[in-house]
C-alpha cells in the first residue's frame, strides 16, 4: 500500500476589506503544486489542504461581492497562516482600517504563540505590525507604503526593496501580486525546491524574483505633506541634467545645508545627493521604457558624463542594469 502524502494545512485569514485576489489566487498555486506532487514517487508527495478562516462570528463574509464561507478557526491544526492585503486608496487610509481589524489582530497574536509561520503580503504586513508581532524584526511591504510604514512602526526594520523577507516565523512580501511568491515560498518550504520550481514554470512565473527595486517610483514613497522635501524635489527635477551644490538647494528651500541634510534624513532616509541620484534613475527608467534613445543620450539627459558611471548608479538603485531594464520594460519592436 502506497504511503499517504504529507498533509500541509494552510489557512487564509479573510476579513472585511481584504484584497480578493490575495485571498483566492494562492489557492490556485497550491492546487497546481498538488497536481505536480501527485506525479512524484509516493514517498515524496505532499498535499496542501487549504481553507478560509475568519476572526469573526459571521458564517459568511462578503468582500466586494465575493462571498467566503470560513471554516471554524482551529489554529493549532494549521501549518501556516496567510493574510491577503488590505484594500486601500492611499497610505494614510490604512490607519483607520487597521483600527477596525481588532478581532484579526487578536487572532494573529494567538496564532503567533504556536510558533508556526505567519505569511503576510502587501499591506497586510501593516496588520501584523499593528498586532505588535514585528517589533524588533525585519519585514517588507508594498514599496509605496515604505514611508508610512516606517513612521507608524518604527520598531520594525523595514527592507522595502526586498520582495520576500523571512524573520523567524514571520514571512512578508511586497506589492500585490507577491502573494504568488509567498505561495511558492510555502510550496518550497514544505514540498522542496524542485516542486517550487516546477510549480513556478506552470504558472509562467520567475521563481527567483527577490527584489522590488526595478518597480520602485521614488516620488510615490515619500512622506506625504513634507514641504521641504517636496520643494526640493521640484527644484531637483528641473535640474536633473545639470550640476548643482548643496548651498543652492538649501537656499531654494529657505534653510541651511545642515538643516536640509537632517530633514532629508528624517523624511526620506537618505541625503539630498542620494535623493537626486534616485530621481535621475527615475527619469532614466521613463526614457528606457518609452523611447528608443541610445544609452549615451539617456546618460546625458540624466546629468552624467559617461555611461559606465551612470550604469553603476542605475544598478545600485534598480538592482538591474539599464540594458536589462529596457529589455524587461521597454518598447516592443
Amino acid at each position: 500500500m502506497a504511503p499517504r502524502p504529507n498533509i500541509i494545512r494552510i489557512g487564509m485569514l479573510v476579513y472585511p476589506g481584504c484584497l480578493r485576489s490575495g485571498a483566492v489566487m494562492p489557492f490556485d498555486v497550491f492546487h497546481i503544486a498538488n497536481t505536480l506532487s501527485g506525479l512524484r514517487v509516493a514517498a515524496n508527495r505532499v498535499h496542501f489542504d487549504t481553507c478560509w478562516l475568519s476572526a469573526r462570528k459571521e458564517k459568511t463574509l462578503t468582500v466586494g461581492g465575493l462571498s467566503f464561507h470560513p471554516q471554524p478557526a482551529d489554529l493549532e491544526a494549521l501549518d501556516a497562516l496567510m493574510l491577503p492585503g488590505i484594500d486601500h486608496q492611499g497610505p494614510y487610509d490604512l490607519s483607520p482600517l487597521l483600527l477596525g481589524l481588532g478581532p484579526e489582530q487578536e487572532m494573529l497574536r494567538r496564532y503567533a504563540q504556536t510558533g508556526k509561520p505567519i505569511i503576510s503580503s502587501c499591506s497586510s504586513t501593516c496588520l501584523v505590525a499593528e498586532a505588535g508581532l514585528l517589533d524588533g524584526r525585519r519585514a517588507t511591504t508594498s514599496w509605496w507604503l515604505a514611508a508610512y510604514f516606517r513612521k507608524r512602526f518604527p520598531a520594525v526594520t523595514l527592507d522595502a526593496e526586498q520582495l520576500v523577507v523571512e524573520d523567524g516565523n514571520h514571512v512578508s512580501s511586497g506589492g500585490v501580486t507577491s502573494y504568488l511568491d509567498l505561495a511558492l515560498w510555502l510550496v518550497g518550504r514544505f514540498g522542496g525546491d524542485a516542486l517550487r520550481q516546477s510549480t513556478a514554470k506552470v504558472l509562467a512565473m520567475d521563481a527567483n524574483r527577490s527584489s522590488q527595486a526595478p518597480y520602485i517610483a521614488a516620488a510615490m514613497i515619500q512622506d506625504e505633506g513634507h514641504a521641504v522635501i517636496e520643494r526640493a524635489r521640484r527644484w531637483l527635477n528641473q535640474r536633473l541634467d545639470r550640476t548643482w551644490n548643496m548651498a543652492e538647494l538649501a537656499a531654494h528651500c529657505h534653510t541651511s545645508p545642515r538643516t536640509l541634510l537632517r530633514r532629508f534624513q528624517d523624511a526620506a532616509g537618505m541625503s539630498p545627493t542620494q535623493y537626486a541620484q534616485q530621481l535621475r534613475v527615475e527619469r532614466a527608467k521613463a526614457l528606457l521604457e518609452s523611447t528608443k534613445l541610445s544609452l549615451e543620450d539617456i546618460t546625458g539627459r540624466c546629468g552624467y558624463e559617461d555611461v559606465s558611471t551612470f550604469s553603476k548608479v542605475f544598478k545600485r538603485w534598480a538592482r538591474i542594469t539599464p540594458r536589462e531594464y529596457r529589455a524587461r520594460f521597454g518598447l516592443r519592436q
